[in-house]
């Protein structure tokens, strides 16, 4: 504008002293052509230059107004392009918006809406898709997953992980699983595919699978440390448990034998695999792992089962459990164990006096129990019928006061 101002002032000033010039200095121009000398145009020299000028700024000015209306067209076209961008950009953001709020009727909408032109349709497929998924529409979720993969070859992995987590909502686990392995070739070590991976073993109860699993969690899933801790324990109590189902000792203890010796120092974990041979019959292998956890820390739970084995000499079993009397005290548990011992070895004396110390600490209707079949055998009934009626009172509990017929007064109702 400034430039434009200066010019129509030159202008001026050289209209206003042209006349004067060409007053004071007078002069013309000839252009000749075609070497004759009658042929040519004659003319007053600033008439000439003052022609001259015009022509130059015509044409100056119409450069300028070319310039000027394309520039004005080119505003306009991209005004049109990258506002319907913006808007695209305005719905991508409200459908984002809605998504995070559980709003995916709306989501749905708008990101769809955005979709033909947004920069990043792989965003608008993917949210929309899941959107569907949440309102029940799962065909419309399977195209848009489509849409979303057609998107580029980059979009693979996120569109598995989206139709793998809808799988797992839907607890189709074998599509699932289907669906990460076919991922796990493009990124093995994903930690939202591992993780995703993990949940699905574990709905299904694969825990063969999950345990081999277990190496690649630990180094890229961002997982805890307790967590994983807490996922190995159960694994672990999962195929123990398994095995043990197949009434297989063989097979059972080769699950434990491949822990590693972290796991097999687990006193939760031993004490189940203890168990669980004792369950299947293998009291003899079951006996040396009751003994290795009763040494280093007592279980009244554990000596209770430990008098319940028939392990492989009978008068060690005893030694062992008298051992336990003089480091840990007497306990009923303790005491009921070593009166079971005493029988398996025939001492009849010492397991009377061992379940009688016993129910004096706690009682207890199993003891009295084994106590009274004792004296049954030693051919003692009264005893015998005493104590059975006393495990049965102490097994049956909070009975309802009730009024009891008296000896001296005959039963009411009872017809001779």
């Amino acid at each position: 504008m400034r430039k434009i101002l200066f010019i129509a002032i030159a202008l001026l000033l050289l209209g206003a002293l042209l006349p004067q010039i060409n007053h004071n200095y007078p002069g013309y121009l000839v252009i000749g052509f075609g070497g004759a000398v009658n042929k040519g145009y004659e003319m007053n020299l600033w008439f000439a230059i003052v022609a001259l000028v015009a022509i130059l700024l015509a044409l100056f000015l119409l450069v300028w107004l070319a310039r000027s209306l394309f520039r004005a067209v080119r505003g306009s076209v991209d005004r049109l392009r990258f506002g319907r961008q913006r808007i695209a950009r305005r719905r991508l953001t409200s459908g984002l918006v809605e998504f995070m709020e559980g709003n995916w009727s709306r989501a749905r909408r708008q990101l769809l809406k955005s979709a033909p032109r947004s920069e990043a349709p792989l965003i608008n497929y993917l949210a929309a898709a899941r959107s569907a998924f949440e309102l029940g529409f799962r065909e419309e979720a399977n195209e848009l997953l489509a849409k979303a993969e057609a998107c580029g070859e980059d979009t693979r992995l996120a569109v598995a992980l989206s139709q793998a987590r809808m799988q797992l909502q839907d607890k189709h686990y074998e599509q699932c699983i289907a669906s990460l392995k076919r991922a796990k070739q493009l990124e093995p070590r994903h930690p939202a595919l591992l993780q995703l991976l993990r949940q699905a073993y574990y709905s299904l109860g694969d825990w063969s699978s999950l345990r081999e699993l277990l190496p690649e969690l630990e180094k890229s899933a961002n997982i805890r440390d307790e967590e994983l801790q807490q996922l190995e324990l159960e694994v672990y109590q999962h195929q123990l448990v398994e095995a043990a189902s197949r009434n297989d000792s063989e097979k059972l203890q080769k699950v434990w034998h491949g822990l590693n010796g972290r796991w097999q120092r687990n006193i939760g974990l031993r004490s189940q695999y203890a168990r669980l041979l004792h369950q299947i019959g293998d009291d003899t292998e079951a006996e040396k792992h009751l003994r290795w956890l009763l040494n280093r820390e007592w279980d009244p739970k554990l000596a209770e089962l430990y008098g319940c084995l028939t392990g492989a000499d009978a008068s060690a079993q005893v030694s062992n459990a008298e051992g336990w009397l003089k480091e840990y005290g007497e306990s009923a548990d303790l005491l009921t164990c070593l009166g079971r011992l005493s029988m398996r070895n025939e001492l009849w004396g010492k397991a009377q006096q061992y379940f009688e110390k016993s129910l004096l600490l706690r009682q207890d209707p199993v003891t009295s129990a084994e106590l009274a079949r004792l004296f049954q055998a030693l051919g003692e009934k009264e005893k015998a019928a005493r104590l059975f009626q006393e495990g049965l009172m102490q097994s049956v509990k909070d009975l309802p006061q009730l009024p009891m017929p008296s000896q001296d007064k005959p039963l009411l109702g009872v017809h001779a």
